[in-house]
């Protein structure tokens, strides 16, 4: 089959593109977890209350689990749909909220999130790439 890509010989490693990007992704949210966790805990459960979300620590560390989770899950390549379900969901909520009142996440752009959501839907149709537990065979 004739290609008009530059680099036909890289598209045989398209596995490991989408094991790139699955595991940059999954590193994201665990950061995203990690800091939340450790430093931003005041900030973010205040967060949670100036949205109305009470009680607080109790949105605030079913997020954040959630979060960590779903990055980790990412990282490790196991249950790849259902995480990527979920930070595409939670990266088109914070884009709403960053949208809507765009003091409440002064930390990263609207556009930051945006692409979020979208790598996490592509990886949705893209499954998990090469080395993932969730590989089909």
């Amino acid at each position: 089959m004739q290609t008009l890509s530059l680099f036909p010989s890289l598209l045989d490693f398209q596995m490991l593109g989408v094991f790139a990007l699955r595991v940059t992704l999954g590193l994201i949210f665990v950061y995203f977890w990690y800091e939340k966790v450790t430093h931003q805990r005041a900030e973010r459960i205040n967060f949670y209350e100036k949205l109305g979300l009470r009680p607080s620590k109790v949105y605030f560390w079913t997020v954040s689990s959630v979060e960590g989770i779903a990055g980790a899950l990412l990282v490790v390549g196991l249950y790849t749909q259902g995480a990527v379900l979920v930070t595409g969901a939670l990266m088109l909520v914070a884009t709403f909220i960053k949208w809507r009142k765009p003091s409440a996440l002064p930390r990263n752009t609207i556009e930051f999130y945006i692409i979020l959501a979208v790598a996490s839907f592509a990886l949705l149709f893209l499954g998990p790439g090469a080395f993932a537990i969730d590989l089909p065979l």
